[in-house]
C-alpha cells in the first residue's frame, strides 16, 4: 500500500475525486464528512508505524532511525480534500442538469419548436424519441417525445431536424417521489438489452439520462430546417455515415451493423436483442470500448501510410476519437473508452509510461463529472467492472491458459489468440457476474463460447462498417466522387454482410444453448459484496494453482514438441475436425418438431401463433407488430416454409410483421382477413403477396382448408355487407378452429364474446384468449361452450391497456382452465403427442 501511495499519488487523487462525484446524488454531507475523517484517520494511524530502512534517517544524537510517513500523510490529506471537492462539483453539476426539470409543470400544454435528438424508437403504442425544445418557457429542455400511432414521422426524418410540436408535458418524479408517476414499459431512449424489463424503473432511467420530462404529442410537423453550429455539422456527418453503413446490405444485417458501429439500434428487432443478451453478446450492439480500440487499430496504419510522424499520428487519433464518441451517441461506456484511449495516447505523446488503472480512474472522474447519476445505471457499472476485471485478471488468466494449452496446441499465434480471447472473456464475465445477477437476475454462461465464436467476425465487421462510414463522407468532401463513393460503400456492404451474418447466427444459436443461463438473484447490495468476495477468493486460488502448474505445463509442452511431426499433425487434424463438427451441429437449422406443436409466440403486445406438424406443415396466424421480429422467432422454431399465413384483421399488432414474413419465406397461401380495409400497411402486405405470387383467399365462411394433416375451419366473419369497412375491425377478425387428429384449437384474434357467442362453437382442447385478455363480460359463457383445458393469452409486458384484465383471469380460473401468458411466460409451446398435451414455457 505504501509503495502504491508513494509511486501513484495521482491515482489516489483522481480516485478520491471520483468517489466524491459518485456520492453527490446521495446528497449526504455526513457521508462525505465521514469519508474525509476516515482518510485523515488512516493517515494519522499510518504515521505511527515504522518505515523500511531505506527511508529511515539517523537521529542527530544517538543514531536511531527516524520514521517518515510524509507520503501517507499527504495522501490522506489529499483524499480528505478531494472527496468533498468532488461532491461539491457533482452537486453543482446535478443542479445544472436538473434545472430544466424544475421548470416542467405537470399537465402544461405547449406549442413550440424542437430538434430531434435520435431516431424514433417504435413500440406497440406508437414510438418515442428524445427531443430538445428550441422555444418557449422550456427552451433547452431535453424531453422524451411520445408519438402516438397516427403521428408517424417515418424513417426519412434525420437527427437534428426541426419539428413543430403540440402536446402536454408530464414531469418525471424525482428521488423523493415528486411529480407524476411514469408508466413503465420495455425500453426507452437508447435503452437496450442491458435494461431489465420486469422491474425496470423507467423514471430513474430518465433522471439518469438528464431527461426533464415527457412530451405527449397531439400533433407534430417537420419544418424542413435543421439545427446549426457544431451539432448541426455532426448531424450531417452522422446522416452520411448512416446511409453509407447500411448500403449494399439486407435490412436485418444493415440494422445490426448500424447498431454495432453507430450505436443506433432502433431498427433491431426485440427478438434479436434478446438473442444477443441471452448469448452474452449484448456488448456488441452497445457501442463500447472495443469500438474505440478497433478504431485506433484501423486508423493507426492508415495514418502511418500518410507519412505522419509519431506526434501527427497521435493528434490524428485524438481527433478521430473526439469525433467518433459524440457521433456514436456518447454513452457512458463509450465515454469511458474515449477517455482511456485519449489518456494512453497523450502518455505516449509525452513519452511517459501509461497506467491503465490511472486511465480507468480518470475515465470514471470524467464520466461522473458530466453526469454524477451515471454510476447508478447498469451500463456504467458493467462497463467499468468489465475493464477492471480485465486489468486485474486478464494477465494471470492469459498466462494460465497459455501454459495449459502449450502441451496440446504449442505456443503458436493461434494458441496465443485463443488464450487471449478466452482470458478476456473469462475476466470480464467474472468481474460482471455479481452485477448481472443484481440487475438482471441471471448470468449468461453462453458468453464464453459465443464470444470465442464471434471473435473472428467482430473486428472485420466493425472495420468494414467504419470504412463505410468514412466513405460516406466523400460526397461532402469531393462532390464529383459521390458515385464512386456510393459504389464503394455498396461493395464494402457485400463484404460486411458475411461477418455480420455470422455474428447474428452465433447469437441466435447460442441464445438457446442448454445450460447457457445461470440464475443468480442477488437482490441486495450485501449479496453482491459477498459474491465479489467469492470471486476474489477463487482468483487467489487460481493464481496459486497457476504458479504450481506453470513449470509442469512447460515440461509437458517441451515433451510434446519432441514428438514426431506426424503425430502432432494427426492430433491437430482430429481437434480441428471435432471443432468443425461441433460448430456444424450447433449452427445447423433447428429441425421441425417431432409432434404436433402450437407456439404462442412472444411478440410483445400483439398476436402471432405458429402451428407445426411433424410432416413439415407450418401455419402462421398473424405476425405481431413489425418491431417484434417474428421472422427470427420462426427461424428459431425450425420453419422452412409456410403452407398458410392468416392475416386475421387489419391491426398493426397482428399484421405488422407479415410483410417481412412474406419477404423471408416461401408461402403457399395467404388467408386474407382484411375485410376490405383501406389501411395502407395492410394493403402493403397484400401487395407483397402479389409480388411474391402468393395465392390469396378471402377468409369468409363457409371455408375449410386441408393442409397436410391439419384442417382449418373458418367460422367468422360472415361476408361484409355493401359499404365502407367498419371503423373497429376487431369484431370481424378471423375466428377459426385448427384441428389435427383429435386435437382442436380455437383462434379468435381480437373477436370477443359478442362475435363468438352467435357461432356454433365446438368443444376444443385449447384456445387463444381473445383480444389479449381484455375485459369481456361474455367470456364465462364462451368458456362454458368451448370447455378448453389450456388457454394462452398473447400480451405484452407493461402494456398501457391493462391487459390481461383481472375479470378475464378470474373467469379462466373459475372455469378450471390452465392459463399461460406470453408477458410472464415468454413463448408458450403446446405439444400434442399421442393424444397427450404438454406445455413448455420460455421463462
Amino acid at each position: 500500500m505504501r509503495r502504491l501511495i508513494e509511486d501513484r499519488p495521482w491515482h489516489i487523487a483522481i480516485g478520491a475525486f471520483a468517489i466524491g462525484l459518485a456520492l453527490a446524488p446521495a446528497e449526504t454531507t455526513s457521508a462525505l464528512t465521514l469519508a474525509a475523517l476516515v482518510a485523515v484517520g488512516a493517515a494519522a494511524i499510518g504515521s505511527r508505524g515504522r518505515v523500511a530502512p531505506a527511508t529511515a534517517e539517523p537521529e542527530r544524537f544517538g543514531g536511531s532511525p527516524r520514521t517518515t510517513n510524509a507520503p501517507l500523510v499527504r495522501a490522506g490529506i489529499l483524499a480528505a480534500l478531494l472527496l468533498p471537492a468532488g461532491a461539491a462539483v457533482g452537486e453543482a453539476r446535478l443542479r445544472a442538469i436538473d434545472a430544466p426539470a424544475h421548470r416542467v409543470h405537470d399537465g402544461e400544454r405547449v406549442v413550440t419548436t424542437a430538434h430531434l435528438l435520435e431516431h424514433p424508437r417504435p413500440s406497440p403504442f406508437g414510438s418515442s424519441a428524445e427531443v430538445r425544445l428550441a422555444g418557449g418557457r422550456l427552451r433547452g429542455a431535453r424531453m422524451l417525445a411520445r408519438f402516438p400511432r397516427w403521428l408517424d414521422l417515418g424513417t426519412n426524418v434525420p437527427i437534428g431536424a426541426e419539428l413543430v410540436v403540440r402536446g402536454r408535458v408530464r414531469a418525471v418524479p424525482d428521488e423523493r417521489g415528486r411529480g407524476r408517476a411514469v408508466p413503465q414499459e420495455r425500453g426507452g431512449p437508447r435503452a437496450g438489452p442491458e435494461e431489465r424489463a420486469d422491474d425496470f424503473d423507467f423514471s430513474a432511467y430518465l433522471r439518469r439520462s438528464g431527461v426533464a420530462g415527457e412530451l405527449l404529442l397531439d400533433d407534430v410537423r417537420v419544418t424542413g430546417r435543421r439545427r446549426g453550429g457544431l451539432e448541426g455539422w455532426l448531424d450531417r456527418v452522422r446522416e452520411r455515415a448512416e446511409r453509407a453503413v447500411v448500403s449494399g446490405m439486407p435490412a436485418p444485417d444493415a440494422a445490426l451493423l448500424r447498431g454495432m458501429v453507430l450505436g443506433e439500434d432502433e431498427a433491431i428487432t426485440s427478438s434479436v436483442r434478446d438473442e444477443f443478451q441471452a448469448s452474452g453478446l449484448a456488448h456488441i450492439l452497445a457501442v463500447s470500448g472495443q469500438n474505440v480500440m478497433l478504431l485506433v487499430a484501423l486508423a493507426l496504419p492508415l495514418l502511418a501510410a500518410l507519412g505522419l510522424g509519431r506526434r501527427g499520428r497521435a493528434v490524428g487519433l485524438l481527433l478521430l476519437i473526439g469525433l467518433y464518441v459524440p457521433l456514436a451517441g456518447a454513452g457512458p461506456s463509450l465515454q469511458r473508452a474515449g477517455v482511456m484511449g485519449a489518456a494512453g495516447i497523450v502518455a505516449t505523446l509525452a513519452s511517459r509510461p501509461a497506467s491503465r488503472w490511472y486511465a480507468l480512474l480518470l475515465a470514471a472522474a470524467v464520466t461522473l463529472a458530466l453526469n454524477p447519476r451515471a454510476c447508478g445505471g447498469p451500463g456504467w457499472q458493467l462497463s467499468f467492472a468489465a475493464v477492471a476485471g480485465i486489468l486485474w485478471l486478464g494477465d494471470p488468466l492469459r498466462n494460465l491458459l497459455r501454459a495449459g494449452m502449450q502441451p496440446v496446441l504449442g505456443g503458436g499465434r493461434a494458441a496465443g489468440a485463443l488464450a487471449d480471447g478466452t482470458a478476456l472473456t473469462l475476466a470480464a464475465t467474472a468481474a460482471t457476474a455479481p452485477l448481472l445477477g443484481h440487475h438482471f437476475g441471471a448470468v449468461p454462461l453462453a458468453a464464453l463460447p459465443a464470444n470465442l465464436l464471434a471473435l473472428p467476425a467482430v473486428a472485420p465487421a466493425m472495420w468494414l462498417g467504419m470504412l463505410k462510414a468514412a466513405v460516406g463522407q466523400v460526397p461532402a468532401l469531393v462532390p464529383s466522387l459521390a458515385p464512386a463513393g456510393d459504389a464503394l460503400a455498396g461493395a464494402l456492404g457485400a463484404a460486411a454482410q458475411v461477418p455480420v451474418a455470422w455474428t447474428a447466427a452465433v447469437a441466435e444459436r447460442l441464445a438457446d444453448m442448454p445450460g447457457g443461463r445461470l440464475t443468480l438473484p442477488l437482490a441486495r447490495p450485501l449479496a453482491v459484496g459477498v459474491a465479489y468476495a467469492v470471486v476474489a477468493t477463487l482468483v487467489l486460488v487460481l493464481r496459486r494453482v497457476g504458479r504450481r502448474f506453470g513449470p509442469r505445463a512447460s515440461e509437458l509442452a517441451s515433451r510434446w514438441t519432441r514428438q514426431p511431426l506426424r503425430l502432432r499433425a494427426g492430433v491437430a487434424v482430429l481437434v480441428l475436425a471435432a471443432i468443425v463438427l461441433g460448430a456444424g451441429t450447433a449452427f445447423a437449422p433447428p429441425a421441425p418438431p417431432t409432434a404436433l406443436t402450437v407456439r404462442f409466440l412472444d411478440v410483445g403486445q400483439g398476436d402471432a401463433t405458429l402451428i407445426q406438424h411433424p410432416d413439415g406443415t407450418a401455419i402462421l396466424f398473424d405476425g405481431g407488430p413489425p418491431e417484434a421480429g417474428v421472422v427470427d422467432l420462426l427461424r428459431r422454431a425450425g420453419v422452412r416454409r409456410l403452407a398458410v399465413v392468416v392475416a386475421t384483421h387489419p391491426s398493426r399488432d397482428h399484421h405488422g410483421g407479415l410483410r417481412d414474413v412474406l419477404r423471408s419465406y416461401h408461402v403457399d397461401l395467404l388467408l386474407d382477413g382484411g375485410d376490405g380495409t383501406r389501411d395502407p400497411t395492410f394493403r402493403a402486405v397484400l401487395a407483397e403477396a402479389a409480388r411474391r405470387a402468393v395465392r390469396r383467399v378471402e377468409a369468409v365462411p363457409p371455408l375449410t382448408l386441408r393442409v397436410g394433416a391439419i384442417t382449418i375451419q373458418v367460422l367468422s366473419p360472415p361476408p361484409r355487407p355493401p359499404g365502407p369497412p367498419p371503423e373497429d375491425p376487431n369484431p370481424r377478425g378471423v375466428v377459426a378452429v385448427v384441428s389435427s387428429g383429435d386435437f382442436d384449437l380455437l383462434l379468435s384474434a381480437d373477436a370477443e364474446s359478442v362475435a363468438l357467442l352467435p357461432l356454433q362453437l365446438p368443444d376444443v382442447d385449447a384456445m387463444k384468449v381473445p383480444h389479449h385478455g381484455s375485459s369481456d363480460e361474455g367470456l364465462p359463457r364462451v368458456l362454458e361452450r368451448l370447455r378448453p383445458e389450456i388457454a394462452a393469452i398473447e400480451v405484452g409486458r407493461h402494456n398501457t391497456y391493462g391487459h390481461p384484465a383481472p375479470s378475464t383471469l378470474a373467469a379462466l380460473r373459475q372455469a378450471g382452465v390452465r392459463t399461460y401468458r406470453t408477458d410472464r411466460d415468454g413463448t408458450v409451446t403446446l405439444s400434442v403427442d399421442h393424444g397427450r398435451m404438454s406445455v413448455d414455457t420460455e421463462r
